[in-house]
């Protein structure tokens, strides 16, 4: 049955990647991790904030290029997250920009790192992170796209009362959200695509099988190849430890 026949009983809809198969692989040095002491070096004071949240830090960089990101925790225990940009790789840091403040959780530093991805052909500076807002819980992504001195409205991905941490990459105009869903019943990666810089995202759908447990994501996407890299769910047999999940698929 063609897809008008039905199109008034249910959507046709194409799955925006089009998926290889699940591989695995072990760690490897450049998999992402914590924050580097170094880069915790000199964090500034944020406004209305009273404690750094130094283990959610977490950078990107290009050329003489480097972006920090972090929480800090309010006294209430709710979290602003700032950005700050070098343009010497750290000698010094320019004054930092409060990117997100509308977080209303009681967390403080107990909740994912956010994601930071930096394009330097274009200037464009991506982030996505999950807060508690009075409108409702869940992933945002919020974008600049003049080196981090100015970001535009934050676009919601994906909502849910579960903390989940998430990871953003781009090509151009192009980006790609991973996400932990934070409304599925057996952890799965959730992704969501948009070929209008993150503006809005036209395509969504499940990186990950409904049979692969997966947790804290990352991503990467290179012209229309997206590969998603996972850490095993607590219910994967025999892929635990330093086992690495991912799948490499071409965006249609």
């Amino acid at each position: 049955m063609s897809c008008l026949a039905v199109l008034l009983a249910t959507a046709c809809v194409t799955e925006p990647v089009d998926w290889g198969d699940v591989s695995y692989r072990g760690s490897q040095l450049g998999d992402p991790d914590t924050r580097s002491s170094v880069l915790s070096a000199n964090l500034p004071a944020v406004s209305g904030a009273v404690a750094h949240c130094l283990r959610s830090i977490r950078t990107a960089s290009a050329g003489s290029d480097l972006f920090r990101v972090w929480w800090t925790a309010r006294i209430d225990s709710s979290v602003v997250l700032s950005m700050q940009h070098s343009p010497d790789r750290g000698a010094s840091w320019e004054p930092p920009v409060v990117v997100e403040t509308r977080d209303r959780g009681r967390r403080a530093c107990d909740r994912p790192a956010p994601g930071i991805f930096y394009d330097p052909a274009l200037g464009y500076l991506h982030l996505v992170y999950f807060i508690e807002a009075k409108d409702g819980a869940g992933v945002f992504f919020a974008h600049s796209m003049d080196k981090g001195g100015m970001f535009h409205s934050p676009v919601p991905v994906v909502y849910g009362n579960a903390p989940v941490a998430a990871n953003v990459a781009a090509n151009g105009d192009s980006v790609v959200v991973v996400f932990e869903d934070p409304n599925a019943m057996t952890p799965r990666i959730g992704i969501v695509l948009s070929h209008s810089t993150g503006h809005i995202f036209e395509a969504r759908s499940e990186a990950t099988p409904d049979d692969v447990p997966a947790v804290g994501p990352w991503v990467t996407l290179d012209h229309r190849n997206v590969t998603v890299w996972w850490k095993p769910g607590e219910n994967t047999a025999g892929k635990s430890g330093d086992r690495i999940g991912y799948r490499v698929g071409t965006w249609r």
